[in-house]
């Protein structure tokens, strides 16, 4: 979650059969090995010697002994210098692949702790080279799409302009009956699939277990475990501190998930709550920078202020909105332009580069069609219409794509939130409606409909055999790092701030002033300099709460030939 995992795969709500699991406490019972070997068997085309990869039998079931075994795709990028530990990561979701992260990054995270660490990932239960694997419950898209035609999971981010008029407030209601049959039917179609069975063995509390057999295989028995988890990784991290406090090492939690709120529908509210800031921040930059950086401004003319971007932005948006209202034909659908541009906002290093190719033509593409087919939107008459052929280079649009195969639409992110969650049929349809209608007039007028009928997972059929176990204080023998934006789209401050004070005298605080989904969404030589200093030598800063600024805060650089696209591809490595 939380990651960039789009939309449809986390239509995650509904009122299906209550299935409550007492929570064991025994402990594992394995005794792990890898052989680890070249990444090739696992499909990874990568000739990086330092990559390895392996596989690691675990418990399906932690509790019983009858139940069979999972198998851990696991990757490592192995130290390059005197080595001074191992850290494990994951890149978030639910339903992130670890193997991809360390395929792409891990020589970026292994220069940034200066070769001294191995960095090891895994796929967890449910996601790519893992068994049990990916979670799909149609044949292939078009099945999906013909499944919840005709329905507010199709419509919904599609149809609604973000105001919630009298006309959409009385066809989102009038298909709460609907809603709830549609996705009784569906949990009875995704049980009816060959994965069904391992549906009760997903879920966070199994994976933080997965974790501590991982360090067992790679670091020791009872040997202290250096984590760094991102997004819903900070999920995973916070109830490993829970769970097994005794083998907390250095623990990072970044990009924090507010471990009050996990798979409540409340928390479509509470993820939100800095994406206006942060989209806020992108025009702001755009407008600051004037036409030298930004090309929008020659629609809007010079002097515009940021409001100004942002409301040519909903203009264009809203023309687009009542040409597929009106039944003209689109070159995108109103909902995956907002998708776009929500998943943008993550990466503000490539602001430049997308809202100078792709956003700019969408913005051109409407104002052109707001004059051919005199569409109304009020704000139109002081935009200046661009002339000429405009197509879209579609070479961008990769941003909202998460499916893990191309015909196929995963749903493991809702299977593994599903797994977790603790309101079984408490949660009704009404209520995910009211949240989005409430969340949009209260929190984010441009993104509150963006997970569609999301971010909440009473809906899914099957529970956990382990429900995650309530939070209670723990003494940790190394307190934790937790660092938040303070413009996060998905995790906002407030989650960070909120983990911090469950974690108390556990916990330091670090606040980089900067836009993006966590850490790493911009480079900062300071909050690298607390990461670096803290793994390496256990130094932690020297307030319980420290502000870190980013080090390149000018977003939209003047445009000069391929100097912004060489700028921005490269940012990853810039981090570092």
């Amino acid at each position: 979650m939380l990651h960039s995992t789009g939309l449809t795969a986390l239509l995650t709500l509904g009122l299906l059969a209550k299935r409550v699991v007492a929570v064991p406490t025994s402990t594992p019972r394995s005794d792990p090995s890898i052989s680890w070997g070249g990444c090739g068997s696992l499909g990874i085309n990568a000739t990086d010697p330092n990559l390895q990869c392996g596989y690691l039998e675990v418990p399906m079931d932690y509790h019983d002994n009858f139940a069979g075994n999972a198998r851990l795709a696991v990757i490592k990028y192995a130290a390059t210098a005197k080595k001074l530990g191992t850290i494990f990561f994951n890149p978030g979701g639910p339903g992130g692949s670890g193997l991809k992260a360390i395929t792409g990054s891990g020589h970026v995270f292994s220069r940034g702790f200066q070769g001294a660490f191995d960095v090891v990932s895994w796929d967890p239960r449910g996601v790519g080279h893992t068994f049990p694997g990916e979670v799909y419950c149609f044949n292939n898209t078009e099945e999906d799409a013909g499944f919840w035609k005709h329905t507010p999971v199709s419509y919904i981010n599609e149809t609604i302009a973000g105001k919630f008029d009298k006309r959409d407030l009385d066809e989102l209601y009038s298909q709460v009956d609907l809603t709830e049959r549609k996705f009784k039917q569906f949990a009875a179609h995704c049980l009816n699939g060959s994965a069904a069975p391992y549906f009760k063995y997903l879920g966070t509390s199994s994976t933080v277990r997965d974790l501590v057999s991982l360090g067992d295989a790679i670091v020791g028995k009872g040997e202290p475990i250096d984590y760094w988890g991102i997004s819903y990784g900070t999920v995973l991290g916070f109830n490993f501190l829970n769970m097994f406090p005794e083998r907390a090492g250095h623990v990072i939690l970044d990009g924090v998930v507010d471990p009050t709120a996990w798979t409540s529908y409340k928390l479509l509210r509470l993820s939100l709550a800095d994406a206006e800031k942060t989209h806020s921040g992108l025009t702001d930059g755009c407008a600051k920078a004037g036409r030298a950086g930004c090309k929008l401004i020659e629609f809007t003319g010079d002097n515009a202020s940021g409001d100004d971007v942002k409301t040519l932005l909903d203009y264009a948006h809203d023309v687009i909105l009542e040409l597929y209202r009106d039944g003209y034909s689109v070159p995108l659908a109103p909902g995956f332009i907002k998708a776009e541009l929500f998943n943008l906002l993550y990466s503000p290093t490539i602001w430049s580069q997308y809202v100078n190719s792709y956003v700019y033509d969408v913005v051109a593409l409407a104002l052109q069609a707001s004059r051919a087919h005199n569409i109304t939107v009020p704000g139109g008459h002081k935009y200046k219409v661009p002339s000429g052929n405009v197509t879209i280079n579609r070479s961008f649009l990769s941003l909202a794509s998460v499916a893990s195969s191309p015909n196929l639409t995963s749903y493991t992110s809702m299977a593994i939130s599903g797994a977790d969650d603790f309101n079984d049929d408490n949660t009704k349809i009404k209520d995910i409606f009211d949240i989005i209608v409430d969340t949009t007039r209260e929190v984010t007028s441009t993104f509150g409909t963006i997970w569609g009928l999301g971010y909440t997972s009473s809906g899914w059929p099957t529970r956990s055999v382990e429900r995650l176990p309530p939070y209670s204080p723990k003494e940790l023998k190394t307190p934790v790092l937790v660092i938040g934006n303070t413009a996060d789209p998905i995790t906002p401050l407030a989650g960070a701030k909120s983990a911090a004070k469950l974690l108390g005298d556990n916990a330091f605080l670090v606040e980089q002033l900067g836009f993006g989904h966590t850490s790493l969404a911009q480079a900062s030589s300071c909050t690298l300099g607390i990461i670096r200093n803290y793994f390496a030598n256990s130094v932690l800063p020297q307030e319980r709460s420290t502000q870190c600024p980013v080090d390149d805060p000018d977003l939209f650089p003047a445009l000069n030939g391929t100097t912004t696209v060489a700028r921005r591809s490269d940012f990853l490595h810039r981090w570092w």
